[in-house]
């Protein structure tokens, strides 16, 4: 199958906290999987009430990275729930962005 993605993902491993704006009192916690330029993965292993939908919007904390994102997409699986984000906004950069700019 050939590559759609307009940019490299690099795999990494750091924790993330997700809050959706719908529902400022949730927290769930992640781990994210890759990230790009434009975008990331987070896998969830913790039970959530209902899997997000594509265009819910989240903040995302990782380490000092702070980023506003958008489901692209959701996949449960048996290691967790994966989703998949586009970043709309990174207001603060930290690691990932850095390792981003690095690759």
């Amino acid at each position: 199958m050939n590559e759609r993605r307009k940019e490299p993902r690099i795999d990494v491993d750091t924790p993330a906290i997700m809050t959706p704006l719908a529902a400022v009192a949730v927290r769930l916690k992640g781990q994210v999987i890759n990230v790009s330029t434009n975008g990331l993965k987070v896998r969830v292993c913790e039970q959530m009430e209902r899997d997000p939908r594509v265009g819910d919007v989240y903040r995302i904390l990782s380490s000092r990275d702070r980023m506003l994102c958008e489901v692209n997409h959701c996949r449960p699986g048996s290691g967790g729930t994966e989703i998949g984000f586009k970043i709309l906004h990174w207001s603060e950069a930290g690691e990932l962005k850095q390792i981003v700019k690095a690759n």
